[in-house]
């Protein structure tokens, strides 16, 4: 999916220029749909208004440059309260709250490891402590990460 990181430089330019922060872009299958989800954030958290005003851009930009080779339904959103983490920033940015990451094949005889991020080691490996110790994956092996954020009332 050449085309993927295409639409991901384009957002991430729009996004950029409106003040805001590209979290994570994610194309998948839903039923019989695609869906092209956009997460974006800024300080202060993101509002419906500017997700519809990024929304709006993208989409344009994404019929003009016809870069995706297939109908699909694109969706821009706040990164939620499980925030999606995909940069090497994030995971040094959030080290000190508990995580989820999914793997790109097997490591360790694992697919996901949960724990408190530690942060990024010299060699690009995301370290997460567990329950058994420290846990380290290489960030070119990370499917998807969350933070595990707890709602306390």
């Amino acid at each position: 999916m050449d085309y993927l990181k295409k639409v991901e430089q384009l957002a991430e330019e729009i996004i950029t220029n409106e003040g805001m922060e590209l979290v994570f872009v994610e194309f998948v299958p839903e039923g019989k749909r695609w869906i092209l989800r956009i997460y974006i954030d800024k300080d202060g958290g993101v509002t419906i208004k500017d997700c519809q005003k990024i929304s709006n851009q993208i989409s344009y930009e994404l019929d003009v440059e016809d870069l995706i080779p297939h109908s699909y339904t694109l969706e821009v959103s706040s990164p939620g309260i499980d925030r999606v983490v995909g940069k090497k920033k994030d995971f040094e940015r959030f080290a000190g709250e508990k995580i989820r990451i999914q793997f790109k094949g097997d490591i360790g005889g694992r697919k996901k490891v949960e724990g408190i991020l530690r942060g990024v080691d010299e060699k690009d490996n995301v370290v997460v402590e567990t329950d058994d110790g420290e846990f380290k994956v290489p960030l070119p092996q990370i499917k998807k990460a969350n933070l595990k954020r707890e709602i306390k009332f």
